[in-house]
């Protein structure tokens, strides 16, 4: 029974960290200023999540999550606009908001080769 009420609590830390990852990008003053820049009944906008990965202890959990914001004209054959975040946080922690790093992708990527003893 007490591992059953552990994992729903780990649960809901997870699902919390979801929305929190989101909005933390939405109301990243970035995100607003480039939007602001454009008329919002023009454009999609989609928010995707990749979870990367959690480190819980007895303290809280420590998340990162992959934010991307893709934004579409609605226009015909638009093209999108796609910005990629890194966000951090701690849960729980009511104090600090989340960290949000911009994370700028590369069109080539360098091949190396690297050896492991």
């Amino acid at each position: 029974m007490k591992q059953l009420i552990i994992l729903i609590f780990l649960l809901s830390i997870s699902n919390n960290c979801q929305a929190i990852a989101i909005d933390a990008v939405k109301s990243h003053q970035k995100i607003i200023h480039f939007l602001a820049d454009n008329s919002l009944t023009d454009l999609k906008i989609t928010y995707q999540q990749l979870d990367l990965g959690d480190i819980c202890g007895f303290v809280g959990c420590h998340w990162r999550k992959l934010v991307s914001v893709i934004v579409t004209s609605k226009s015909a054959n638009a093209p999108s606009t796609t910005i990629v975040a890194l966000v951090e946080g701690l849960v729980p922690d009511n104090q600090n908001k989340p960290t949000v790093t911009f994370v700028t992708l590369q069109n080539s990527l360098p091949n190396t080769l690297v050896f492991i003893d």
